[in-house]
């Protein structure tokens, strides 16, 4: 009886764990480019500039990675909601069910 249920319960288990392992490893590398889109940020604010032109271009470098930065950080968000979702569903679909019911 117990090792029919284990069939049925560790494959669907084994499946999330799976994943959420994968989600993870996603959100940790997404936190070191966020890491580095930060540093690259204070890069180039502290770059001096001595004209108009320079002013321009190092804004428009500050607003593509403020871009970026929101991205990443968006995607971070959108993942760890996933992952949270697939460790309620692991539960929901029977990892903690008693397999003497």
């Amino acid at each position: 009886m117990l090792a029919q249920v284990g069939r049925k319960i560790f494959p669907k288990t084994i499946f999330f764990f799976k994943m959420i392992k994968q989600i993870e490893r996603q959100v940790r590398e997404l936190q070191k480019e966020l890491a580095e889109a930060q540093k690259e940020r204070h890069l180039v604010r502290l770059q001096p500039c001595r004209g108009d032109m320079e002013i321009r271009q190092k804004d428009e470098g500050l607003d593509r990675i403020d871009k970026r930065i929101v991205s990443i950080t968006q995607q971070i968000r959108e993942l760890e909601k996933k992952r949270r979702e697939m460790m309620s569903e692991a539960v929901k679909k029977g990892g903690y069910e008693s397999p003497f019911n």
